[in-house]
């Protein structure tokens, strides 16, 4: 009686240690997944993008790209995304040459755009 008690301590210690390892392997595997997906879809045109709303009437979200310095003002967000409009972006954009909605924005069409994990 007492070797099975022993067998099957030292086999649940075994099955725990298993579980974390794959745990951790699950993380490592998901992180060099994002790296692969964030390098494919830079090469694919899209930039980094986050989405915040903003306190201005003519405007209801600011765009920032990472590579650029100003806001943006995505005036076809909601063609795209019709509730739960994601923070983290890739997206893809065109400059459009027509009067600002916001004061800090400049206003820009919507290409392309697909949520960012974070």
């Amino acid at each position: 009686m007492f070797r099975v008690l022993c067998i099957a301590a030292v086999f649940s210690l075994y099955t725990c240690s298993t579980t974390k390892n794959t745990a951790s392997n699950t993380s490592a595997a998901k992180t060099e997944t994002q790296e692969i997906t964030a390098k494919e879809m830079i090469e694919k045109g899209f930039s980094k993008g986050t989405l915040t709303i903003s306190k201005s009437k003519g405007c209801t979200h600011i765009l920032t790209i990472e590579e650029y310095s100003d806001n943006l003002d995505p005036i076809n967000l909601t063609d795209f995304f019709k509730e739960d409009i994601p923070s983290q972006v890739w997206v893809k954009f065109a400059n459009l040459r027509m009067a600002s909605r916001c004061g800090d924005a400049r206003p820009v069409s919507i290409i392309e755009i697909s949520k960012r994990e974070e």
